[in-house]
């Protein structure tokens, strides 16, 4: 007698989903962790590889045909692919608190995006910017919000060395403004929230420097922000429970309520 098999859609980075009877629009933000995708420099390669086949599970003894399991090995830097910061991650006191001891609070919040993919290359996004967008657009930033920045930087990702170079960032203006307004976690999708200029001649980084001061989060290597189809939506991205770490990588989606 054939299995009956449970019914598992076909995976998209865009599908509907309903909670509490209400339909939403599911947005994937994050990109795939692979040996292949783009390294900072400094951080740890991604390494995988098969720890236990299903052939060897059952010459080793650990099953029985026809039931059999298989593993893979898994090393990688926590602030791989799409990732947030910890606050231990830019702060220097010793109570900067590390990604297992941050609050749920910070990572399922009210949402909002702004295009800045006009933005040209080592570009600084400033107050007058985010002044002007919000404006044009007409979202409300909440408290202990995310707001999400689209430079349309994500589309070179498959290009490792056009990826890592030449990022737009925000300036220390427009990260604190952003906070004054309500938001506790502030996402990009390029290599650094900081512009590329900032990471690799200034290295002074102003808009983590702001993060360490104020106690705010940020979140790189983000994609698909250009395709949330509404400025406003729930964002969730919930990191990895590493004991003491400076980061994690997220599964980050936003959900839009569908009229």
């Amino acid at each position: 007698m054939k299995a009956k098999k449970a019914h598992c859609p076909t995976f998209k980075e865009q599908t509907e989903v309903t909670i509490f009877g209400d339909t939403y629009i599911v947005t994937d933000l994050s990109h795939e962790i692979s040996p292949n995708i783009p390294t900072l420099p400094g951080h740890l390669k991604t390494v995988m590889w098969r720890l236990l086949s299903h052939e060897d599970c059952i010459k080793s003894g650990l099953t029985k045909e026809p039931y059999s399991y298989q593993t893979t090995g898994i090393i990688l830097c926590d602030h791989t692919s799409t990732h947030v910061d910890a606050l231990n991650h830019v702060g220097l006191a010793q109570d900067a608190r590390s990604i297992d001891k941050l609050p749920f609070e910070w990572f399922i919040t009210p949402g909002v995006w702004l295009d800045f993919s006009h933005k040209g290359p080592n570009a600084y996004i400033t107050r007058t910017d985010i002044e002007e967008v919000i404006k044009k657009t007409e979202v409300k930033i909440n408290p202990q919000s995310t707001v999400l920045i689209n430079t349309g930087w994500y589309i070179k990702w498959s290009s490792q060395w056009e990826y890592a170079k030449n990022y737009p960032g925000l300036d220390r203006s427009a990260t604190e403004y952003l906070n004054d307004l309500g938001a506790i976690n502030i996402g990009v999708d390029a290599f650094s929230t900081d512009s590329y200029y900032e990471v690799t001649q200034r290295k002074e980084q102003p808009m983590h420097m702001v993060c360490r001061e104020r106690e705010i989060m940020n979140m790189e290597n983000l994609k698909n922000i250009d395709k949330i189809p509404k400025h406003e939506f729930w964002f969730i991205g919930l990191p990895l429970k590493f004991v003491g770490a400076t980061g994690s990588p997220i599964r980050a989606v936003a959900l839009t309520k569908k009229d």
